[in-house]
């Protein structure tokens, strides 16, 4: 009788075992990886989350803010708790547990910048992952190459669309590495102008000579924009 009630208490230990593979199998679950996505000033955002599984679970929306350290909810199933008309989530299905749930974000600002959490959670679970969305603006360089013959004066404009140029900078990469770039050397300086919406950093080069033959880049966050300049004789 002993060894009975023994097998029957196993045979419930199993069955509650398998009960919670089964439970913990038919959560829902995020195909969608982590990544990166950027995104040009104006630009229609579109984040999507791949879910299979949902049932009665509700994919929600976060993004994190910096001031409390903490992801705040943006949407929780098809509810937006934004007053920002900009902000919404539309949602498909290809079969009857594979779902895509997607937080669109019209005419982005920079403020729209930051990391974005696809949510899934019950009292005892939760499922998530990160989206990092970078916003980057509008910017370029003129001219981004030039022949020169020593002596001539060069000037580079790079161009970027409503931003204060001090953030802009200037690096130099010679093709033979003789020659180390530093502003006011060589009597080079730099310009600032606006036009309109439009900030431009010019670099003047007074009197070119053949080492300042390279790559002249200018630098906002994480974007970049190059000139080829080879200055050589006749």
């Amino acid at each position: 009788m002993f060894i009975f009630d023994i097998l029957v208490f196993l045979l419930i230990l199993i069955s509650h075992g398998l009960t919670a593979i089964v439970n913990t199998n038919d959560f829902p679950q995020i195909l969608t990886r982590q990544h990166n996505q950027t995104l040009n000033l104006s630009d229609t955002a579109i984040l999507t989350c791949h879910v299979t599984n949902l049932g009665n679970h509700h994919v929600t929306w976060l993004k994190y803010d910096r001031n409390t350290s903490t992801f705040l909810p943006l949407t929780v199933g098809e509810q937006v708790f934004l007053s920002d008309k900009r902000y919404s989530v539309t949602y498909y299905s290809i079969s009857s547990d594979n779902s895509y749930w997607n937080l669109e974000i019209y005419n982005t600002k920079l403020s729209d910048e930051g990391i974005y959490e696809c949510k899934i959670s019950n009292r005892r679970r939760s499922v998530s992952i990160k989206i990092h969305l970078y916003i980057q603006i509008p910017m370029s360089i003129q001219p981004s190459r030039l022949y020169v013959e020593p002596g001539s004066e060069v000037e580079l404009d790079c161009m970027i669309y409503n931003i204060n140029t001090s953030s802009i900078t200037w690096a130099f990469s010679s093709y033979d590495n003789t020659y180390h770039y530093s502003n006011h050397l060589d009597g080079i300086h730099e310009k600032i102008q606006h036009e309109k919406n439009i900030s431009k950093l010019q670099l003047i080069i007074p009197h070119a000579q053949t080492y300042h033959s390279g790559l002249w880049t200018c630098t906002y966050k994480r974007q970049r924009r190059s000139a080829r300049i080879l200055v050589v004789k006749g």
